[in-house]
């Protein structure tokens, strides 16, 4: 019996992570704002390139918004806070870009 109850209860416990990895996995909206404030102080080049991949992700164009993301990302000193939100973002884009193909 107590082989049992160690079973249901490990089986309730893998049921909630994975409930708990499909809602945190939903397709929530990238926060292209949250990008656009932490490069307000960028110089108008840097700035039109994030616009040309944040517009593409705003317009749900994941594909398209690769390779902008991807080169400021390469081209353009960052600071910390920037260089972290800007991976994150293209590790995003990248996956539902993958999705797009």
């Amino acid at each position: 019996m107590g082989a049992m109850k160690k079973r249901l209860i490990l089986l309730f416990a893998m049921t909630g992570l994975a409930c708990l990895a499909a809602v945190g996995c939903s397709n929530k909206k990238i926060d292209t704002n949250k990008v656009r404030v932490a490069f307000q102080s960028a110089s108008s080049d840097t700035k039109d390139c994030l616009e040309q991949g944040l517009r593409a992700i705003d317009q749900s164009n994941y594909v398209a918004a690769v390779k902008p993301l991807k080169m400021l990302a390469y081209r353009v000193k960052l600071d910390k806070d920037q260089r972290v939100i800007l991976e994150d973002t293209i590790a995003k884009v990248e996956a539902r870009a993958a999705k797009q193909k």
